[in-house]
């Protein structure tokens, strides 16, 4: 093809034939224009469906990813809310003086209470994909992006969160560990992690039930505890459900 127009080039200059040479050149420079502007679109159109292949597998994954760390979330406010109606029970023996008490009831609530802690660790590994690969950009849906990134920022809010609460928990669990004895403690619990024999201490006095310092700290905790549910968690969640229903949207 290339061969065909430049003899027909060189027959136009050898008749001498300047305005029509001109005048085809110029015409095959706009046909090869033309080609070049067919070519770009034929392979824009072939990035396009490839990119809504990937958007669509990311998305796919994505859903399963929150679907999963919904059910997560959902999780770990009911564990926080045990731990912190748990440790209002450890409220009802402070006070000025040492109430009767059943020693074992009080360490089963300490268990309760300190053992564990509220940690939200959802699955991240598509999001850390899209994150770290750039591939945010591949969701078309502008909404859908920034409601993504707006997830991310909650979750980071949670996290400080959680990490306020444990500190405010360590610090009533120090009292017990401090005033109390553990040992003596593992000893009459049930399923404790060491099969403890008593110790030759004295019993547990317990006297810091009676520091209104312990309990100030023990009620901070709890506050803590519940906002972390009312004020993250359940937000979290909400954002979640959202999350997953516009990613639905843009599957179906």
């Amino acid at each position: 093809m290339i061969k065909f127009f430049r003899r027909i080039r060189q027959n136009l200059l050898f008749e001498n034939k300047t305005g029509k040479y001109l005048k085809y050149a110029i015409g095959e420079i706009v046909l090869v224009v033309i080609g070049i502007l067919i070519a770009l679109q034929i392979n824009n159109w072939n990035d396009i469906k490839k990119n809504k292949i990937i958007e669509h597998q990311l998305l796919t994954a994505l859903l399963q990813e929150f679907e999963t760390n919904l059910k997560i979330l959902d999780s770990t406010r009911l564990a926080n809310q045990r731990i912190y109606e748990t440790a209002i029970k450890i409220g009802d023996f402070t006070g000025p003086s040492l109430p009767t008490l059943n020693e074992k009831d009080l360490s089963m609530h300490m268990v309760g209470a300190f053992k564990f802690e509220p940690r939200f660790v959802p699955n991240l590994g598509t999001m850390n994909e899209i994150n770290n690969s750039g591939k945010l950009s591949l969701i078309t849906d502008q909404d859908l992006r920034k409601s993504i990134s707006e997830w991310l920022s909650q979750l980071e809010l949670v996290h400080n969160q959680e990490k306020y609460v444990v500190e405010r928990r360590d610090i009533s669990q120090d009292y017990f560990i401090k005033y109390a004895n553990f040992r003596r403690h593992l000893d009459i619990i049930d399923d404790a992690l060491l099969d403890a024999t008593p110790s030759r201490f004295p019993n547990n006095d317990f006297n810091f039930l009676t520091n209104p310092e312990f309990e100030s700290n023990l009620f901070l905790f709890i506050v803590a505890s519940i906002n972390l549910n009312r004020a993250f968690y359940e937000p979290l969640e909400k954002q979640t459900e959202i999350l997953i229903r516009k990613i639905k949207q843009q599957i179906e």
